[in-house]
């Protein structure tokens, strides 16, 4: 007893300290905490197999008001924290290009559209349902049309996935969302009643964002290279650094004075960079103070968490947190699905998307000050917001498995391999002894032009619509849909093959491919892609005959240009190289 009382003399003692040195030093001090927080949480998320994201939002939930109570004013923090949002999405633009959203104009301009219409519909319907007002009800349903882009984003690159269909798909849906925001945000104060005046405002609005697109063209055609020219000429990373970060930051700037959000400002600078020929090295130099600010923001997101308020009415809790996991899912899943994207794209979107966005804070703040809702029904939509953060790495894992578990029955897989084959509307010719390609993306496609250059037969298995197209008018068999499906593997000859060549830019769907063509021909040779390190022993065990590790064979690519450099003979280079190969996967092999 008395040791337990000594502990928690000295915990007292220690906060006392903290908050009597953060009374003194504000903002440095709060925001070297929230870098120590989400640092252990980061460990201790590593540690637990868990995303790095869910230990930024718990640290920031734990040194909050409603536990230790160590970051009480969470403004500071949150200023700090729309740097980490300029640089994420300002980094999405560089990775992404103008070719690549337009692949997903449908899911842009006519799925997000849809899905925010029936998403502010449910929200004012489950709003009316709780006893609230309309105009809480209506509150209630703008904030649950919005989606987190940083959560999203961030997801998407740890898993590796941003240039997969699902990936392009969110990320459209969330630009969209964005920009519907911004009018969100402008028709709150004016919720009932408009004027002539507020047309008017209105009308300035969409003046304001054709400047803005007119700016945009500008700078990516004219002003944006030449300066990057200059700075490549001046032969200094600094000045390349500085220049990178002025675009970063003039953009998300530009976008605010007209009105606009910080995030699409910074994104639409991305862009810009994005066609050039220093988007690696803009990337490369930005990603570092992009993670450090991002782990701050999450942290900021964790600090409004107010666990006394959600107790009050946990009833509350369950069913806004049922209709974000379960409802919005849906809502957003046949959104995808009604702009003729694939189910597998909508399931794992629908559940990716499943959370409330950064703006809807902004929304539920302007709509307290407005006073058209109450700081009680504030609390709770805060408290939402953040489990529903806390809940996003696994919702998006488990719409790939849900998918997973539909092929998995006969029924299922049936049903879904004739409504690919009804969409595909392409029956290739009987082959015989040709490769079987799955995956047609910026690995594939590589695969695909070599095999036709050395004459092999070959067929396609790809379930993005523009890149069928594209195989379709040059005269390549393939066929719409997933290869993870027994029935469309069949259909693609698989018993026949030669070889099949996995170039699936996600694990799940890759070990799935293996472990069907294994059942489907046992001795055909299987050669797969994989990401990650970690991906390589699960690949091997379902049966896969070679596995190549993206960043192993990147490091291998990188030795052997570092020894010829040096003066190595080209063949002792290829044999040690060789050897380094042989014993990775031989060790991988052993050990199972």
């Amino acid at each position: 007893m008395v040791t337990e009382n000594s502990t928690l003399t000295v915990l007292a003692d220690l906060l006392s300290a903290i908050r009597q040195i953060q009374s003194t030093q504000g903002l440095l001090f709060d925001f070297t905490l929230a870098l120590a927080g989400g640092f252990i949480g980061a460990l201790l998320a590593r540690r637990l197999r868990l995303p790095l994201l869910a230990g930024y939002l718990v640290a920031g939930v734990v040194m909050g008001p409603s536990v230790l109570g160590l970051i009480k004013d969470s403004g500071t923090i949150n200023s700090i924290a729309e740097l980490g949002v300029a640089l994420l999405m300002f980094a999405l633009g560089v990775q992404l290009s103008l070719r690549d959203l337009a692949k997903t104009r449908s899911a842009a301009f006519f799925a997000a559209p849809l899905q925010i219409v029936l998403c502010i519909g449910m929200g004012q319907g489950l709003g009316l349902l709780l006893g609230w007002s309309s105009q809480q009800a209506l509150v209630l349903g703008f904030v649950l049309s919005l989606s987190s882009t940083m959560i999203v984003v961030k997801l998407l690159s740890e898993r590796g996935e941003l240039h997969t269909q699902h990936g392009r798909v969110m990320v459209a849906m969330l630009l969209a969302q964005d920009l519907a925001a911004v009018v969100i945000v402008g028709l709150l104060p004016v919720l009932y009643g408009l004027e002539a005046r507020d047309y008017i405002q209105l009308s300035r609005m969409i003046g304001k964002g054709a400047v803005f697109v007119g700016w945009t063209v500008i700078m990516t055609r004219w002003i944006a290279p030449a300066l990057m020219s200059v700075v490549v000429r001046s032969y200094s990373k600094e000045i390349f650094v500085a220049m990178a970060a002025l675009l970063c930051f003039g953009g998300a700037a530009s976008s605010y004075l007209l009105g606009f959000s910080l995030a699409i400002g910074a994104f639409v600078a991305g862009l810009v960079l994005s066609e050039s020929h220093y988007s690696h090295e803009v990337l490369a130099n930005v990603t570092p103070i992009r993670d450090l600010f991002g782990l701050v923001f999450f942290v900021s997101l964790g600090l409004l968490f107010d666990g006394h308020q959600v107790l009050k009415h946990p009833g509350w809790m369950i069913l806004l947190l049922a209709a974000i996991f379960i409802g919005k899912a849906l809502v957003v899943a046949v959104s995808i699905l009604l702009a003729r994207y694939h189910i597998r794209t909508a399931l794992v979107s629908g559940l990716g998307l499943a959370q409330v966005g950064e703006f809807s804070f902004l929304v539920a703040i302007i709509a307290l000050r407005q006073k058209l809702i109450n700081p009680e029904i504030h609390s709770i939509i805060i408290g939402v917001a953040v489990v529903s953060f806390l809940a996003s790495p696994a919702l998006m894992s488990l719409g790939g498995l849900l998918y997973s578990k539909m092929r998995s029955w006969a029924t299922g897989d049936a049903v879904l391999a004739q409504e690919e084959f009804a969409r595909g509307k392409f029956l290739p010719p009987r082959l015989q002894d040709h490769v079987l390609l799955c995956g047609y993306g910026r690995v594939g496609s590589h695969i695909g032009e070599m095999l036709m250059e050395e004459g092999h037969p070959f067929i396609v298995i790809e379930y993005d619509q523009h890149i069928l197209s594209a195989l379709h008018q040059r005269q390549i068999p393939a066929l719409y849909g997933d290869s993870t499906s027994r029935l469309l593997l069949l259909a693609a000859g698989a018993e026949r093959a030669r070889l099949a060549v996995i170039a699936l830019p996600d694990a799940i769907s890759t070990r799935l491919t293996v472990r069907e063509l294994r059942r489907i021909s046992p001795d055909l040779p299987i050669v797969a892609r994989v990401h990650l390190s970690e991906e390589l022993e699960p690949t091997c065990a379902e049966g896969a005959h070679e596995v190549v590790q993206a960043e192993f064979e990147a490091s291998l690519e990188l030795m052997r240009h570092s020894l010829l450099r040096l003066g190595r003979e080209a063949d002792v280079v290829q044999a040690r190289i060789d050897a380094i190969r042989r014993q990775r996967y031989q060790k991988l092999r052993a050990e199972e």
